[in-house]
């Protein structure tokens, strides 16, 4: 099939119509103009379509498997927390002029296991001042962490994945942009730059929210590493744009090893939640309108504890802005129930 036919094919599928959308999919596949209205290099809409894409329901359960398949293989984890925006990933091969580091599966942002090793070793080897440390003058240390072309390092960086709702609306990735402001002397055109030129705005997807970060090693050459990264993250920051501020990160190493649910959950409490969250991600878009209401009716007649019945209201409320009819629904006093009880239980908590 040539390009040329595979994008009169793709023509006709719309965002609002697929089950669920992709964010790398999407990015790279369903680009519908090579040159869009706005000018070569613009795609502010293509882009707005992929930061609206909402995490698929299945990403929770998934993320909570490979938290725990970490601590079971003896890893250490922190959560990394975004200052501002984030973009990994955005120089890589793409049909665009912009990417950025999207989980093949699931369609996340997340951070390279690779980018955050050569970050940990680059602000090792440039700002410690232990010598042991250098990694041009074969400093030991840098070689047993990260190892070399001859050695193995002691420290395995893993990918770190986007931790759920950790976001603003559980959407990791944001519309942004960039502008070049002297597009004529950056051509190496025979004008020099000043205050008049017309700067020529870049539009690209940028992330946010927290990522969960795992190190696994000898005890001694962990917690060093991780004190290293911390710093580095504070300093540097990670991923491209650092000098406009993007990769700044805060790492909160205590915050990962809490448990994300309750102990008291009974397990056949934890069972419904999980059906409700089946019977939600079953139910297409178009059917959103006509069956959200017989849910919310099962969620008011079951009796559960304060934190089942907390989770079930959020998956409610998540779908129905996942159908786009927030704006729809917000003034029916059923929805309005929703909410209050997700911000009481919220309150209870704290």
């Amino acid at each position: 099939m040539t390009r040329k036919a595979r994008r009169q094919v793709l023509d006709n599928v719309r965002l609002s119509s697929v089950r669920h959308p992709h964010a790398g999919l999407w990015l790279d596949k369903f680009l519908r103009e090579q040159v869009p209205q706005g000018g070569e290099g613009s795609f502010r809409g293509h882009f707005a379509d992929v930061a609206d894409i909402p995490i698929v329901s299945d990403y929770e359960a998934f993320f909570k498997r490979w938290k725990t398949m970490l601590e079971t293989a003896g890893a250490q984890l922190a959560v990394a927390h975004t200052k501002g925006r984030l973009a990994v990933g955005l120089g890589a091969a793409s049909v665009l002029e912009n990417s950025i580091a999207i989980h093949h599966t699931y369609g996340v942002p997340y951070i390279p296991g690779s980018a955050l090793k050569g970050l940990a070793a680059h602000y090792a080897s440039s700002r410690l001042e232990d010598e042991r440390w250098r990694r041009l003058k074969g400093g030991e240390a840098h070689r047993i962490v990260f190892g070399d072309t001859e050695w193995a390092g002691y420290v395995n960086f893993f990918d770190a994945l986007y931790v759920p709702k950790s976001a603003p609306r559980n959407k990791p990735l944001e519309l942004d942009v960039t502008a070049v402001h002297h597009p004529y002397y950056y051509r190496g055109e025979n004008f020099a730059p000043a205050d008049w030129d017309s700067p020529t705005p870049i539009s690209f997807v940028s992330a946010r929210g927290d990522y969960l970060v795992a190190l696994h090693g000898p005890d001694e050459w962990v917690e060093t590493a991780f004190q290293v990264l911390a710093l580095a993250f504070e300093e540097y920051g990670i991923g491209a744009k650092t000098s406009s501020g993007y990769g700044r990160m805060e790492l909160e190493i205590s915050g990962a090893q809490e448990e994300e649910t309750h102990s008291e959950t009974k397990p056949e409490e934890s069972g419904e939640v999980e059906r409700f969250r089946q019977q939600l991600a079953s139910m297409a878009t178009k059917d959103v309108a006509g069956q959200i209401h017989s849910v919310y009716q099962a969620w008011k007649n079951l009796e559960a504890s304060l934190e089942v019945k907390k989770a079930i209201a959020q998956a409610i409320l998540d779908k129905i802005e996942e159908a786009k009819r927030t704006k729809k629904t917000s003034k029916k006093a059923w929805y309005q129930e929703l909410v209050a009880y997700v911000k009481g239980a919220s309150a209870g908590d704290e």
